[in-house]
């Protein structure tokens, strides 16, 4: 073993490492005995495609044509790109962002017309599919409405409108037979995790569908419908707090448990699944708890949940079918896998998000790290010390710390292994990846924190938890770093307006202006700021007093901003804005735009690419020569 600085050990783990080999595994779908999901292949410059795995055969192999992008755009982070039933798959893909039925060849056959409308959020039944249609033929704010469509014809119209009137729909749900389809509503200046409404009606081919709200009120959020073999509509409702399940038989809304965990994700995207039906008395769920995920079956009868023995700590995307259930699983030393297999017994991986892999004993080990805010409140992150056993640091020399920020903010991190954290801790990096106020996982009150009070609470907890290491005296006090995209990106241009702890942060995509964001983003967040940080321009002064772009002259650190030039959510006059303020104010700031990019990197060059620059940053700035 060397003893080499922190930073500058050499890593098994290369910026390309990072995107060669690596998938993208998401929306697990099951159709009898075999498993579809979508991957996104950074080597074909971001590509989602959609693939299945045979449970006659055991074969993997790609559903659609080469070139061909599954995706959905709908509410910009779109979600349930497609849909399977009986064999039958459609999809709706980019950039056209039509509905396709996938033909036996693997061809595609429109059962839309072109322009103007988006799908997402995809359903199959008899002959048909129900879609989330986002229509931006008109110009000004899209209109969002629940459609049908029919499978043999063409739907000149864009489909038939089965809901409409509300600002957002999401999550369509059919029940088994076809007879009954529920979906979820909400509006301005809501967001899918503050108040939400969940209505059913019976579908027929008569007329205007007579909808009934099966749940849903002020301060309630209710996400992810889906009917039982039964015919009863199941849901997970925060009404006490937390996620939990409900259910609706047709004469009445009955909890099903009660537990102080969440049970779902917020809903940034249409394609979530955070339940399944095992049978018809047995349901897969998932939750968190001391910041790890657990798996586990819930008994529809007693409302008891028996945690399944699995080696995971992330757990999500959740199937079930013929007896099977199926779920993507990250552990501690191991990428994120789908794996199938019965209920409490032997799970077989069926596809690994890379083939390679990481050697074990490069994989740092998440350790739950809570400490205690300004206000006295606790806060909650995960903390992973540097490994790598070919080197060790200085005696009596402790490790830079670099604090990871998720996006969002109503978002979480896992305690799973990331390779994009082992890229640093391989290197001598200690990270805390931080689940500040406002993040999933910790109940409705938790996220509540975050109202009215962005830039605020989360920064002083991003700040104590990194001050809270040092003190702890598990990294270096004066080698404090941070990073973050999006939410996260603009978490760290607050973190050096406000404070003296860190001398470097990379923003990612981040917001600098929040007026800017308030005024020229997309429908889905337009209103978001209202809740977190108040009606805009009402409270205009916060706006001013909390965007870092009014605050150059406080910037106590060395900044890097990475941002792509085809945002449609953060725009790139943010970036641009703030690296021209920073230079005339004679602050350090690097500033690069990748042109094809949007609001997240896909492409492999991207990423290769700011991954580069981010190390070679950091060992400018905090003393280091990379290996």
């Amino acid at each position: 073993m060397s003893t080499l600085p922190f930073g500058s050990w050499p890593s098994p783990l290369s910026a390309s490492d990072l995107t060669a080999a690596t998938r993208r595994l998401d929306e697990v779908r099951v159709d009898g005995p075999d498993t579809y999901w979508i991957e996104g292949r950074p080597w074909e410059n971001g590509r989602e495609v959609l693939v299945r795995h045979s449970g006659a055969t055991g074969e993997v192999e790609d559903v659609v044509g080469a070139g061909v992008n599954v995706r959905s755009r709908v509410h910009e982070y779109g979600g349930g790109p497609y849909a399977v039933r009986d064999g039958v798959v459609v999809v709706t893909t980019v950039p056209d962002l039509r509905v396709d039925v996938v033909e036996s060849d693997g061809g595609l056959r429109a059962i839309t017309p072109e322009g103007g409308f988006r799908y997402g959020g995809l359903v199959l039944g008899d002959g048909f599919a129900l879609a989330v249609r986002e229509d931006h033929s008109a110009g000004g704010e899209p209109v969002n409405t629940l459609v049908q469509l029919r499978l043999d014809g063409d739907n000149a119209d864009g489909g038939r409108v089965l809901w409409e009137g509300t600002d957002f729909v999401s999550r369509p749900a059919l029940s088994d037979d076809g007879s009954q389809v529920a979906v979820v509503t909400w509006d301005h200046p809501n967001m899918p995790w503050d108040t939400t409404t969940l209505r059913r009606a019976a579908l027929t081919n008569e007329g205007p569908l007579e909808w009934t709200v099966v749940a849903g009120h002020d301060e309630v959020s209710v996400g992810q419908p889906r009917f039982a073999p039964d015919g009863s509509l199941w849901f997970s409702s925060d009404e006490s707090g937390w996620w939990n399940l409900k259910r609706d038989n047709g004469s009445g809304v009955v909890s099903v448990h009660s537990v102080e965990a969440d049970l779902m994700m917020p809903q940034w995207g249409l394609g979530m699944s955070d339940f399944a039906f095992v049978d018809d008395s047995r349901l897969l769920v998932h939750w968190w708890a001391d910041e790890v995920g657990h798996l586990g079956v819930l008994d529809a009868g007693s409302g008891a949940i028996t945690q399944l023995d699995l080696a995971g700590v992330q757990f999500d995307q959740l199937q079930a079918a013929d007896g099977d259930i199926v779920v993507r699983m990250g552990t501690l030393d191991e990428l994120p896998v789908i794996v199938r297999g019965p209920a409490g017994g032997t799970l077989t991986t069926i596809r690994r998000s890379s083939d390679e892999g990481l050697d074990p004993a490069y994989a740092s080990t998440a350790q739950p790290w809570t400490w205690t805010n300004s206000a006295g409140l606790p806060a909650h992150g995960v903390f992973l010390p540097p490994t790598n056993p070919d080197a060790s640091g200085p005696e009596g020399e402790l490790p830079p710390l670099l604090i990871f920020v998720h996006g969002g903010p109503t978002s979480r991190t896992e305690a799973g292994l990331q390779l994009a954290r082992a890229f640093w801790t391989t290197r001598g990096f200690a990270v805390l990846d931080v689940n500040y106020s406002g993040s999933t996982g910790y109940g409705r009150e938790y996220r509540n924190r975050l109202r009215g009070q962005w830039g605020v609470v989360d920064n002083d907890d991003i700040i104590t938890g990194a001050r809270s290491l040092a003190a702890a005296g598990l990294v270096d006090g004066v080698r404090l770093a941070i990073r973050g995209g999006s939410a996260g990106g603009y978490a760290v241009l607050r973190a050096l307006t406000t404070s003296d702890a860190f001398a470097a942060g990379t923003s990612y995509f981040g917001v600098a202006d929040l007026e800017g964001l308030a005024t020229d983003t997309h429908k889905f967040e337009s209103r978001y700021l209202d809740q977190v940080v108040g009606p805009y321009p009402d409270a205009k002064d916060v706006y001013v007093e909390r965007s870092p772009i009014h605050h150059l002259d406080s910037v106590h650190a060395a900044v890097l901003l990475l941002q792509g030039g085809e945002d449609k959510v953060v725009l790139p006059n943010q970036a641009e804005a703030m690296a021209a303020g920073m230079r005339a104010a004679g602050q350090d700031v690097d500033l690069v735009i990748y042109p094809d990019e949007g609001h997240g990197f896909r492409a492999a060059s991207a990423i290769e690419d700011s991954l580069t620059r981010e190390l070679a940053f950091y060992g400018r700035v905090l003393g280091f020569t990379p290996a």
